[in-house]
This record gives structure tokens, sequence and C-alpha cells, in this order.
């Protein structure tokens, strides 16, 4: 008789461990479709932003903030810098300390020989860093700023 409860315990013991796993295999693939869920959601509004980033109001929009940059640090009208506005501040942080003092929402302006972080609320210079443009027929579109 004790060789049949033992095996019904078994058992038991059996579906549980079987059952827990399921649940933790279950709870392990939900976290990972949301995190897929959430970088692609990151990703449709970084390509929506690259898709309408030569529109008329972004153009004018990105001079007037080399306008007011050009009012606290010498910017030569020659050139036109590259502006982009900062959407995901943790992972530039998590990349690279120049970032250490930026918040979502400050600008970015690239000359070719600086990159200078701008917070348009305080109106003030956050950093300026040498920057060293990739050759156009390089593989990385954006810039390596040293610091």
């Amino acid at each position: 008789m004790n060789a049949i409860s033992s095996s019904g315990g078994s058992r038991k013991l059996l579906s549980f461990v079987l059952i827990a796993a399921l649940a933790i295999l279950a709870y392990v693939n939900y976290t990972k479709r949301v995190q897929l869920a959430t970088d692609l959601k990151k990703l449709s509004v970084q390509m929506e932003q690259l898709q309408t980033g030569n529109s008329p109001q972004n153009v004018e929009a990105a001079k007037a903030i080399v306008d007011k940059v050009r009012k606290h640090i010498i910017i030569s009208t020659e050139i036109d810098p590259t502006v982009a506005t900062i959407v995901d501040v943790d992972t530039l942080k998590a990349r690279n300390e120049f970032y250490k003092g930026a918040k979502n929402g400050d600008n970015l302006v690239v000359t070719p020989t600086r990159a200078i972080l701008y917070d348009p609320d305080r109106d003030i210079i956050l950093d300026v860093v040498p920057v060293q443009l990739t050759p156009q027929g390089a593989s990385s579109s954006a810039p390596a700023v040293k610091k």
C-alpha cells in the first residue's frame, strides 16, 4: 500500500513542478513580449521622426535652435549644423557621459568640429565636446563624440 501512496505522491509532485515550470515559462515569454512591444514603439517613433526630419517646419525649428545657440557660442554662418532633439536620454547617458546633464527635449547641435548640448528650457549650453565626423562612405551615420 505504501508503494501506491508513494507513486501517487510522486505524480502529484511531478505535476506541481511541471505546472510551476509552465507558469514561469509563460511569465518570461510575457515579459519578453511586453519589452519587444515597447522597443517596437520606440523604433516606430524614431522612424517617424527620421521620415519627417526634413520637413519645412523641422528645418525652421532647427534654424531657430541654432540661432539661440549662436547667442552663447560662435558657430560659423558658413556651416549648417545638424540639430537633433533628445528623446531617450537614459540610453544616451548609458553610452556616453557627455549626456549626463541632459534631459529629454534638450538639443544636440553638431558642427563638423564639435557637438553642443543645449537646454532650450533654460536657454543654456550644457556641454561642448570636439567631434570626429565619419566620412560619407563610412558605415556609421552618427558622429563620434569624444570626451
